[in-house]
């Protein structure tokens, strides 16, 4: 929820917005069901505690047996961007005692879950600042379509622990004062920085148990090079990626939607 409280600091510390989207309880974790040694889960990120909570789950929700998918060509795409947690274990030399790397690592966030659910199909995390997480999901789609695994989980995660990196999108003039996004309005200011976690399970639809959607298709590219800079926000450029794309299909439908994007394929044709 967005909201202004104190959970991770003082509202209003170093000039940053007062509100802010936080997850409500990232302290508890069952070690032992996962069977994470104590001294590993308390240098483990929260994030990774959250991602394996999650993963579970998914498979449940999807109708699987966590028993009856080990040792399975599962594979494990991540999407995260840093380790707040890491900074913080590692900050005093003294008490570092070697699981804060193990428990970090952002590698780990795929890696730890595969081998508590024993999968052996592709592992890994990947960082791509906004993206991480749908690019994540194309990274699994294309996995599954080519024959690397037969399913796999598709996570992402964000927890924003202390205030530096909020700092940072500060001082680049991109958060809201007001802590509220307000997407494609006019009086759009800024965004507003939340915690988030995802794990969603995906298989062929011929072999899937319980379906809330399909993945018709997906793509991914670079901007390359703007003279704009390589922060600034994306535009008709995009739209080459699924103009380049001849299995994607946009349904007239779509118009209701997002008239720009047709009207510039329109032209792109």
């Amino acid at each position: 929820m967005v909201t202004e409280d104190d959970r991770r600091w003082t509202p209003g510390l170093h000039g940053l917005p007062k509100r802010s989207g936080k997850l409500k309880d990232i302290k508890h974790f069952d070690a032992t069901f996962f069977g994470v040694h104590a001294k590993q889960a308390h240098k483990m990120d929260p994030q990774l505690r959250i991602l394996l909570e999650l993963t579970y789950e998914a498979l449940i929700d999807a109708g699987v047996d966590p028993q009856n998918v080990r040792n399975s060509k599962t594979g494990v795409f991540v999407g995260a961007s840093g380790s707040e947690a890491g900074e913080a274990f590692s900050a005093n030399t003294e008490d570092i005692v070697g699981y804060g790397m193990t428990g970090c690592c952002r590698a780990m966030f795929a890696n730890r879950v595969s081998f508590t659910f024993d999968f052996k199909g592709p592992s890994f995390a990947i960082d791509t600042a906004c993206s991480s997480s749908l690019l994540a999901m194309d990274c699994a789609v294309q996995a599954i379509r080519s024959g690397s695994c037969d399913a796999a989980i598709v996570g992402g995660v964000s927890l924003t622990l202390k205030p530096n990196t909020s700092v940072d999108f500060l001082r680049l003039n991109m958060l809201s004062p007001d802590g509220a996004c307000k997407s494609f309005d006019v009086s759009g200011n800024g965004y507003c920085r939340s915690e988030g976690a995802v794990a969603i399970y995906l298989t062929k639809r011929s072999v899937a148990k319980r379906i809330y959607a399909y993945v018709v298709n997906s793509k991914n590219n670079s901007d390359g090079y703007k003279t704009q800079g390589k922060n600034q926000m994306f535009g008709v450029d995009k739209c080459f990626l699924f103009s380049r794309s001849a299995t994607c299909r946009l349904s007239v439908s779509l118009s209701s939607y997002c008239p720009f994007v047709l009207r510039v394929l329109r032209q792109i044709r």
